[in-house]
Parts: structure tokens; sequence; C-alpha cells
């Protein structure tokens, strides 16, 4: 009777599974493991060129941004503990022409998740956050879920905070009062398409935005971010997930 041998085939198998897991890298430098998708935003006022962002100490490619840009992407990092960073990026966009301006470490990133890493602030003292992009609702074909994010914290030694509505001011209660910076509101389900907010500022009780609209696409998971103007004013960015 011929004997047949299975070990090799049973071998080369394995080695095929081991090489199609989780084999490709990541913005934070390594490959393998568990991994997460992060997009980052650039609200910092008054910075020369690009603002870009670090994970782990290593430039996140695509991520050398403009004023009010997000990447067109969400990058993969590696699930766990990260350090982020960012700081004025060099002409070529690869990576920071300095030292990082501002960091947060010790972030917990968890395996299969979404995340949202924004700064704001001023080119000489910018502020660095991060948001967890879950969102464990339900969306019908026509709908899509938002919250709003406090990226404006003004030039004064008070900090700028935020009353806001879905519609005009006054309209219905407030979706949020007295938002901090670096502060989000939880998610909302909207019907898609044209949303309109209103904010009022405090401390003075400023008009910020009588009717902001903005346009949500369906089945979509986004962030509306409070950003500043160059003429003093703010304005509502949508900051998609991933």
């Amino acid at each position: 009777m011929t004997k047949v041998r299975f070990v090799p085939v049973l071998a080369a198998l394995l080695f095929v599974a081991a090489c199609g897991e989780n084999g490709g890298p990541t913005a934070g430098g390594s490959t393998g493991g568990p991994t997460a998708r992060v997009r980052f935003f650039n609200a910092t006022m008054g910075m020369a060129g690009s603002g870009g962002f670090t994970t782990n100490g290593q430039f996140a490619t695509g991520s050398a941004l403009p004023f009010g840009q997000s990447t067109q992407t969400c990058a993969t990092v590696a699930a766990g503990s990260t350090a982020l960073g960012f700081g004025a990026a060099n002409t070529g966009g690869t990576g920071l022409s300095g030292t990082a301006l501002a960091t947060l470490n010790d972030q917990s990133i968890t395996a299969g998740g979404s995340y949202t890493v924004m700064a704001t602030g001023s080119a000489a003292s910018p502020r660095l956050f991060m948001l967890d992009n879950k969102f464990s609702g339900t969306l019908a074909t026509s709908q899509a879920a938002v919250r709003l994010v406090n990226l404006a914290p003004g030039t004064g030694t008070t900090p700028n905070t935020f009353v806001a509505w879905a519609g005009g001011i006054g309209a219905g209660a407030p979706v949020a009062i007295d938002m901090e910076v670096g502060a989000a509101t939880t998610y909302r389900t909207v019907t898609s398409g044209a949303n309109t907010f209103a904010l009022l500022q405090n401390p003075g009780h400023i008009i910020a935005s009588p009717g902001t609209a903005v346009t949500l696409q369906a089945g979509t998971v986004n962030t509306l971010a409070i950003v500043p103007t160059t003429s003093g004013g703010v304005q509502l960015v949508v900051v998609p997930g991933c």
C-alpha cells in the first residue's frame, strides 16, 4: 500500500495563512498585529505652512495638512498604547520640520477602532485631542450620525465655549451647552443631506453662527468641528469618520 505524506502540504497552508493575516505596514511603523483606523485634522491657526502628525514618533504619511483640512484617507495605526504628536510639516510634507509642538502620550488605541486626532490653538502653542468615533446606533438608508466638537479656543485668557442648536438659535432645546475646547457632544441621528446648526459663543453671549448648513452623506458617521476663521469668526467643518 502506498503511504501518503500530508505534513509538507499542511506546513505550506499554515505559511500562507500566516502571511495573509495583518501583514501590512502601519502608521506607527510596525507590521503585523491588531490595528485601528485614524483620521487627522488640522485646525491650528497662524502656521506658515502645513501642520503634520506623528504616531509613536513616526510621521503619518499624508498628514501634512493646511489649516481646516483633514486627511483624505484614514491611516492604519497599531493598536495599544500610542503616542501622538503634532508640529510644523517640512516643505516636502514627509515629516516634521522640527520637534513636535504638542503631544498626547499613552493614548489607548483599540483593535478595530476608529479615531480622529485633531490639532487646534495657535501655531506657537497648539493643543492635540483624540476622539473615539465609535457609534453604537443603527442608521437607515437616509440617515447620518453627527456630533459637534469645539476646536475654537479663542485668543483671550478665558477660552471660548459654545451653545449649539440643530436649526436656528432657540430652535428647541440646545444639542450642547457650554462646550469646552476639545469636548465633543454625543452622536445624534439626523436625516442625511443639508442640516443647519447654530452657535452662541461664550463669554459675551455672541451669536457666532445664526445658522450654518452642512451636507452629511447617508450612512456616514461624522464630527462637525467648530473651527475659527481668519476674520475672527467661526465656521463648521465636516470631518468624516473612518
